[in-house]
């Protein structure tokens, strides 16, 4: 990749100790679930995939200091309106539980819709650490 990300401090880095991307996606993951994993490991930031959290299941987690973020990437599968009452239920919980959530769609996948959500995710993780 020839693309170059700004070096952060602000943002967790990787540990040394931690598998790369393709071992820590253990359910199936989405294509663009991968790809979003690649660019944050290309990255440096420091995250956790397919986090089983009491009730559900987050795409990813941030273990920010302050508060855990919570990203769940969803397709078209949760833009119908019983998954979606379910997801804010649960959702919701987990907010009173102390977690940020960040909830990305998508109908398909495109190198630019991954971009646009890459670059959110970013935007979440900076408003956190402010």
């Amino acid at each position: 990749m020839s693309e170059q990300y700004p070096n952060d401090s602000s943002i967790p880095k990787v540990s040394s100790q931690r598998s790369d991307w393709r071992e820590r996606l253990h359910a199936n993951p989405s294509r663009l679930e991968q790809e979003l994993a690649i660019k944050l490991q290309y990255a440096g930031i420091c995250y956790q995939t397919q986090v089983e959290i009491p009730v559900t299941t987050a795409d990813f987690y941030f273990p920010l200091e302050s508060r855990p973020l919570l990203v769940f990437v969803d397709g078209r599968v949760h833009l119908g309106t019983p998954q979606m009452i379910k997801d804010e239920e649960l959702r919701s919980l987990l907010r009173k539980r102390g977690y940020r959530i960040l909830e990305l769609f998508y109908d398909s996948y495109s190198d630019k819709k991954r971009d646009q959500l890459y670059e959110e995710i970013r935007k979440g993780l900076h408003s956190s650490s402010s």
